[in-house]
């Protein structure tokens, strides 16, 4: 049976996750490979309304809606493209959820339980880097959720809890690669990802049976 490659980019509000995931894409796809590039909240109702609803929804309510827009992600278009051999790269994952909704109150057991049936990715990419500069980028994209604001302050508190996570999730047997992205731009880290990717799939392919 054909298997792709799941990739996961999390990181701080502001960091450069969807403009790093477009560029890996277009890089993965320059090196001949399908790429699906996607996204959490998706743009389906379900995702849409987490997406935008943070204001009217908080705490255990939210999380379970994020949750179950993961689920039906998984089943409609993340695990058929794997099942193609498709590499998928994903904006915002699990790591995403236990940071944000921890952020809002809701305990880490019952986040962890949330997420026990999501897929593994091959590798959680968590991005890092100057919090003050994220949440400056974060404004000027438009705060339409109420995890985006708080300033600096609230980025710095964000940051430290990726930090965190990216420990709790590699405890927790997840692979998981940490990137401060310093001044580099989205194409120079996308590269550093990308032969990351296919270093990672040449050596499925020339492991021993």
């Amino acid at each position: 049976m054909t298997t792709g490659f799941f990739l996961a980019i999390d990181g701080p509000s502001g960091i450069g996750k969807s403009t790093v995931t477009a560029a890996l894409a277009r890089q993965l796809a320059g090196a001949g490979l399908p790429v699906l590039a996607t996204k959490e909240p998706t743009a389906s109702p379900l995702g849409s309304l987490t997406r935008f609803g943070t204001d009217d929804y908080q705490g255990i309510t939210l999380a379970c809606l994020v949750a179950a827009d993961r689920y039906q992600h998984l089943e409609m278009e993340i695990r058929p493209a794997l099942a193609t051999g498709t590499v998928v790269v994903c904006d915002r994952y699990v790591a995403s959820s236990l940071v944000l909704q921890g952020l809002d109150g809701v305990p880490a057991d019952f986040l962890w339980t949330l997420a026990a049936a999501a897929d593994r990715p091959d590798l959680t990419v968590i991005l890092t880097g100057d919090p003050v500069r994220s949440r400056e980028r974060a404004a000027q994209r438009g705060l339409y959720s109420r995890f985006h604001r708080g300033g600096p302050e609230a980025g710095v508190a964000e940051a430290d809890a990726y930090r965190a996570i990216a420990a709790d999730l590699e405890a927790a047997g997840y692979a998981v690669l940490c990137h401060d992205i310093g001044t580099q731009t989205g194409e120079e880290v996308a590269a550093l990802l990308a032969a990351s990717v296919l270093s990672r799939l040449e050596g499925t392919r020339t492991a021993p049976p």
